[in-house]
């Protein structure tokens, strides 16, 4: 078995691309004999540290915008993938490409064909019923996220495969770093993130509460509308954006948070509400799509829109050593062992198969 992994996009902080790496670190020491790994990258990328078994090879093929890397993958990825004799391509991006060999696609999420997403959704739909038709598999990250696939695209085969996390170490978790009040959303700053009930709920808090918001993620379409938002309501100075971060200090923005909130309206799995229950910290996630499936009774949940209902959690937080105790148990279900043994076995299962 050889795989070729499709990394364009390695370099950009998300969790799409924490999920690639991960996978890549804990899948090395796994392989047998004769199995092997090559991660195509573009020219100039930003490599992660990855293990020796992990081949690299540089294909020129853009990361942006979609149209040109999809018309780039048309010609270069088939010739690049017999030039290394890959059996199995593992991609992550729509359109599917066509390939000769069997071709495993991981799906995060159909935003855009469920309609949260910037794409016509006929157009979404099409390329995804396309991408069944040519992928041996069509992996997902969560139950839900399967369930939509099969939804949409009747002949797609599936696999779950779901994200994992891996728990601070507890000398980093101190109870000394938890700054009052803060409240700590991570991801891109767009739509289906649903925001705007953060900083309505911030409103509706007496004047003299510590309670304060802090954004980290690339905007990507609202982070001014947030703002203007913000303004309006008079709660500006408790609203603070950050943009992305690099991984050192999100860990220290999760140790200083006094709870992580994510009142997403759509999320493919919800890598954040996770990396909050590792952390032990209290979790406040809206009741939609894949977020229950992730967190379980460990988290609070809510209706998206209700700014009153969360602003009450906000002031009723639970922080006992008991509640972070569960709240890491929950955790500790997702490894990234365990979603690396998954994702082998899918490879393993269409090696040698035809696309």
């Amino acid at each position: 078995m050889h795989v070729a992994v499709s990394g364009w996009l390695l370099g950009a902080h998300s969790g799409a691309n924490r999920r690639l790496v991960e996978l890549l670190r804990h899948v090395a020491p796994l392989l047998r004999d004769g199995e092997r790994i090559t991660l195509l990258h573009r020219r100039g990328a930003v490599l992660p540290q990855l293990p020796p078994r992990i081949e690299l090879r540089e294909v020129a093929i853009a990361a942006g915008p979609s149209w040109r890397r999809a018309f780039e993958e048309a010609i270069k990825l088939p010739h690049a993938l017999r030039e290394i004799g890959a059996t199995v391509c593992d991609h992550g991006f729509l359109p599917a490409p066509r390939v000769r060999c069997a071709l495993a696609l991981t799906i995060h999420d159909i935003r855009d064909a469920d309609g949260f997403g910037g794409r016509p959704r006929w157009l979404a739909r099409l390329a995804l019923r396309r991408a069944a038709a040519r992928a041996a598999a069509i992996v997902a990250p969560s139950e839900f996220a399967a369930s939509r696939i099969r939804a949409i695209a009747t002949n797609a085969t599936t696999f779950v495969v779901h994200n994992g996390v891996s728990l601070p170490d507890r000398t980093h978790n101190d109870d000394a770093r938890i700054v009052p009040g803060r409240l700590v959303h991570v991801g891109h700053l767009e739509p289906r993130k649903n925001l705007d009930v953060l900083v309505r709920a911030l409103a509706l808090l007496p004047k003299d509460a510590p309670h304060h918001v802090l954004f980290a993620g690339r905007d990507a379409g609202c982070g001014e509308p947030l703002q203007r938002l913000a303004t309006q309501l008079g709660v500006a100075a408790r609203a603070q954006f950050l943009g992305a971060i690099d991984d050192e200090s999100l860990a220290r923005l999760y140790a200083s948070a006094a709870a992580v909130v994510v009142p997403s309206r759509y999320e493919g799995f919800g890598l954040a509400a996770l990396e909050g229950l590792a952390w032990g910290r209290p979790t406040i996630v809206a009741n939609c799509a894949s977020l229950p499936e992730v967190v379980g009774d460990a988290a609070t949940l809510l209706a998206p829109d209700d700014a009153a209902a969360w602003a009450r959690a906000f002031q009723k937080l639970d922080d006992s050593e008991s509640e972070r105790v569960r709240r890491r148990a929950r955790a500790e279900q997702w490894s990234w062992l365990r979603a690396a043994e998954s994702m082998l076995s899918v490879w393993r299962s269409l090696d040698g198969a035809n696309a």
